[in-house]
Formats: structure tokens, sequence, C-alpha cells
């Protein structure tokens, strides 16, 4: 009767160490046998579609030049701007093309503050593509 009583009280028990044995060898061989496969590009016959000359749809604009005439005058496209009008103009050109390039030349002589005006407008307009022009010196050596 006592051993009928401890074989009640006993709980069902699930041996989980096979299992563990079996997805482990399933693993190792579909690891093995993914290696196996490695497909070449030449393998399967596909005809590819083919095109003339293929270009780009639209091409990009030409670079935005402005030319720093004096503090607040900028000439573009063949006019005069002022900063409030120069800042329309480059954000009209950055929604014509999201890389809309400028590039900003003038006067050596020409003080600090012109320059930082103008980039400030490409800052307001979302321009970061900014290339300023310089030219090399005639005068002297050059420094090391």
């Amino acid at each position: 009767m006592l051993a009928d009583r401890w074989h009640a009280d006993e709980q069902p028990h699930i041996n989980m160490t096979p299992m563990v044995d079996v997805v482990l060898c399933l693993l190792v061989f579909f690891m093995v046998a993914t290696r196996l496969y490695d497909w070449d590009d030449t393998q399967f016959e596909v005809k590819v579609p083919q095109v003339g000359s293929a270009a780009p749809l639209t091409t990009a604009p030409e670079d935005l030049e402005l030319s720093i005439e004096g503090p607040g005058k900028i000439s573009a496209l063949g006019k005069i701007y002022d900063l409030t009008s120069l800042t329309a103009l480059l954000k009209q050109a950055k929604a014509g093309y999201a890389d809309q390039a400028v590039q900003v030349r003038g006067d050596g002589s020409l003080a600090y503050q012109a320059l930082a005006d103008v980039l400030s407008c490409c800052d307001e307009a979302g321009i970061s593509n900014i290339r300023l022009r310089v030219r090399p010196r005639d005068d002297g050596p050059t420094r090391p």
C-alpha cells in the first residue's frame, strides 16, 4: 500500500534531454548545409533587360554663382539682389533641386561681414553645398 501511495504522489516528468539533442543536431545540420549551397550568379540563366543609353532623367543644374558687389549687394543671374531677395532666390533654387550648389566670390578687400551675410542666407535657404572662389597669389613666396 505504501508503494501505491508513493507512485500516486509522483508528478509526471518530461525528459528534455533528447529533445535538446535533436534540436542541436538539426541546428548543426542546417548550418553545414547552407554552406554547401553557395549559388553562383552565372548558374542561373536570366535575361536582364537592356537599355540604349541610360542617363538620369534630370541633370544636375549648374552651380549658382554669387558675386558679392558690396555690403548687402549680391549679383546673381545677371541681377543685383539684397539679402532678403537673395534668400528667396536661394530657397527657390533649393526647391527646384535639393543638392543645389552655390559658388561665392567677391573682392579680396571686402569686409568679412559681407561674406558672412551671404553664408547666412545660404544657411537659411538650406543650402549646404557652398564653395568659395579664390585664386593663387601672384606676389611673394607662398607659406609652408
